[in-house]
């Protein structure tokens, strides 16, 4: 599932992440690392707060800096905006993210996805190509987030001597991204079986007159 999940990420990168949007992420990640490494390159030369040693102060300070760049990228929005999105009185109302699917379609998400019912296929389809996009934009945004703070997870091991169980915590938050791979391919298997199914027939029309909500009571009387 993470190789599918891969090829899906790369083939819809373009169509879910907006370039425009992620250029503006990536300036202002620059920016931010290279204003923290002149102040905390300053700062530890006065200070010596990044330990004794040129090249260890160098790694730590460095480290430092790029996770703040890191970080800042993780918090702008990439996603592609929806042109024009459906709205009613200027709200939005069309969703164009979802990380819950409906009952109905969780268990077509599972590690061993059972046949998808006729009945299920165009909630299938609709789900999984909501999940799809929001795992796309989501690997994107959490990537450089989770390696920023695993860098200061290895600054914090250096200057205090490897005391801590920072790195091990970061570590297990890290290992999220792998899991939202494998979650994207495995939207992908359920939406590529979904498709190959043929379209529900519409069912018989109600017929003229019929009221699918009588009103009245529905107790039945002695004398009925």
């Amino acid at each position: 599932m993470f190789r599918l999940g891969w090829q899906v990420l790369r083939a819809r990168f373009r169509d879910d992440v907006s370039p425009v949007r992620l250029r503006r992420a990536m300036t202002w990640g620059l920016a931010v690392g290279v204003v923290a490494a002149v102040v905390l390159g300053l700062s530890a030369a006065h200070t010596g707060w990044a330990g004794a040693g040129t090249v260890r102060s160098t790694v730590v300070v460095v480290s430092s800096a790029l996770a703040a760049a890191l970080l800042t990228v993780s918090c702008f929005p990439v996603k592609q905006t929806a042109d024009p999105p459906a709205t009613i009185n200027g709200r939005q109302v069309r969703p164009d993210t979802m990380r819950l699917a409906r009952v109905s379609v969780q268990r077509y998400l599972r590690r061993r996805m059972p046949e998808v019912l006729p009945e299920d296929r165009d909630a299938v389809l609709q789900d999984t190509t909501l999940l799809r996009r929001t795992l796309v934009v989501d690997v994107v945004r959490a990537t450089p987030g989770l390696i920023g703070l695993a860098l200061l997870a290895l600054t914090a091991l250096a200057v205090t001597d490897g005391r801590g169980l920072s790195f091990i915590v970061v570590a297990g938050y890290t290992s999220l991204v792998p899991s939202f791979v494998v979650r994207l391919g495995r939207a992908e298997r359920a939406h590529r079986a979904a498709a190959a199914l043929p379209p529900a027939e519409p069912g018989p029309p109600a017929p003229a007159g019929w009221n699918r909500s009588p009103s009245g009571s529905k107790i039945a009387l002695p004398d009925d």
